[in-house]
């Protein structure tokens, strides 16, 4: 019974010490001496060298269209299945027609 308790009692005390070490407080401490190691070193010059996704191109190619095409788009929601549930998401279909 004595080793029961004595179990019990240490787990409590590790559950608390993780609770503590856990704490914003030590979190914050935590970030500002990260902050200020990561200050010294210098910044590596892979991170900089980020490259842009060219913005995707639409070509329309007007022999095909008569002259006054306009763009006739239909929208509606639909629902999707996901892992996380039903969502509703937004749709839309467009299409040149003579205006």
């Amino acid at each position: 019974m004595q080793k029961l308790a004595l179990v019990i009692l240490a787990g409590g005390a590790l559950a608390v010490a993780g609770l503590a070490a856990n704490s914003p407080a030590a979190a914050q401490s935590a970030t500002r001496g990260a902050e200020r190691a990561n200050a010294a070193q210098p910044l590596e010059a892979t991170s900089q060298n980020r490259r842009r996704r060219a913005p995707t191109q639409l070509r329309v190619y007007r022999e095909y269209l008569p002259p006054n095409a306009v763009r006739a788009c239909d929208a509606w929601y639909e629902q999707e299945y996901r892992p996380s549930g039903t969502v509703i998401v937004p749709r839309m279909r467009c299409r040149w027609v003579a205006g």
